[in-house]
C-alpha cells in the first residue's frame, strides 16, 4: 500500500513540474511511467486528420490539407497518430510539387517511426523521386 501511495505521489509531482514519474519494479529496475494524452487536445488534432485525409482524397486540395496537418504538428506535438500527419505532410507536398519538403518529412517519418505502418509507403516515395530513404538523417 506505502508503494502505491508513493508511486502516486511521484505521478502527480510529475504532472504538476513537468518531470516525467518513473516507478520502480519488483526486478529493482527504472521505467518512465506514459505520462496520459490531453483527451481534448487529442480529438482537436483527430478532427484535424480527419479533414485533412478528406481534403487530399475527395477534393484534391493539398494546401488545405498541408494547413491542416502542419497545425496538428505545431499544435498538438504529442498526437497519437503523428506518423500518419508526417506522412501525409510528405504525400500532399508531393503532390504540389514541393520534393524537398516532401523528402524532409518522409525521412522524419523513418527517423521518427521506424517501425510505422506508413515507413514502407514513404520509403516507396522516396525511391520514386531517386532519394535514399536514410533514417539517420532528417
Amino acid at each position: 500500500m506505502a508503494v502505491v501511495k508513493l508511486l502516486l505521489v511521484a505521478v502527480v509531482a510529475g504532472m504538476l513540474t513537468g518531470m516525467p514519474a518513473v516507478a520502480l519494479s519488483q526486478s529493482g529496475t527504472t521505467r518512465r511511467i506514459e505520462q496520459p494524452r490531453d483527451p481534448a487536445l487529442e480529438l482537436t488534432a483527430k478532427h484535424n486528420l480527419e479533414v485533412a485525409r478528406y481534403y487530399i482524397t475527395k477534393r484534391k486540395a493539398y494546401q488545405g490539407a498541408l494547413d491542416r496537418l502542419l497545425e496538428i504538428t505545431e499544435t498538438y506535438a504529442e498526437f497519437s497518430r503523428m506518423d500518419e500527419v508526417l506522412f501525409l505532410i510528405g504525400e500532399a507536398n508531393q503532390k504540389i510539387s514541393k520534393q524537398d519538403e516532401s523528402v524532409k518529412f518522409f525521412k522524419k517519418l523513418l527517423k521518427d517511426f521506424p517501425d510505422s505502418e506508413f515507413s514502407k509507403k514513404a520509403r516507396e516515395h522516396l525511391a520514386e523521386m531517386n532519394v535514399a530513404a536514410d533514417e539517420s538523417k532528417p
